[in-house]
């Protein structure tokens, strides 16, 4: 959850890999472009005139997924908790269990559509880092990976890992819940089958 949130969070999905004499360091992000003045020591910002601008349709895809990722990230987060077997809010093993069936779906779901930006996201990079490369234009910056573009790596690593544990957990709880359901009608009915014989 706090990966997915600080890669949608944090301005560096792209970061230059050469620059004019390398005095400068810049980040591309979702949201804004960022220039770090290694000579002045000043970090600044410009943010996107308007929100509403035509943007390339990767950086619109990729900012609804992680949104999307985020917001349910909390919500698969609190049923997360709720499902944890020690915690005294809830004793009821039906409800646990409902919550972690409900936390392993959210987190596969957040997994898939994390996957779906990030790849549609390396993909574009690629791409227009291969053209700026084609161009060999002195100077120019070429743009790579940036470092939110891996904190969002780790938060969809971390939502599939979620997602396959919680539903380990589930399926664990859910036979030990009908092996003791078991135990118990064997239990009710063993006074009657003895009754019957005597």
């Amino acid at each position: 959850m706090a990966s997915t949130i600080a890669a949608l969070m944090t301005d560096c999905w792209q970061i230059n890999s050469k620059g004019s004499v390398m005095l400068s360091t810049r980040c591309k992000g979702l949201w804004r472009e960022c220039v770090w003045d290694r000579f002045v020591k000043i970090w600044t910002c410009d943010v996107f005139s308007s929100y509403l601008n035509p943007h390339p349709a990767t950086i619109v895809l990729t900012r609804a997924l992680i949104i999307i990722s985020s917001i349910m990230s909390v919500f698969a987060f609190f049923f997360l908790i709720l499902g944890f077997k020690n915690l005294s809010w809830c004793q009821d093993t039906f409800t646990k269990l409902q919550c972690l069936r409900l936390t392993s779906g959210l987190y596969f779901l957040i997994g898939m559509s994390s996957s779906a930006a990030i790849i549609r996201y390396c993909i574009y990079v690629y791409h227009v880092h291969q053209y700026e490369v084609s161009l060999k234009i002195p100077g120019f910056p070429s743009f790579e990976y940036g470092y939110s573009l891996w904190m969002a790596v780790g938060g969809n690593l971390g939502a599939i890992t979620t997602a396959v544990i919680t539903c380990y957990q589930g399926l664990q709880k859910k036979k030990l819940t009908t092996g003791k359901a078991k135990a118990e009608s064997q239990e009710c009915e063993g006074p009657d089958v003895l009754k019957t014989y005597v």
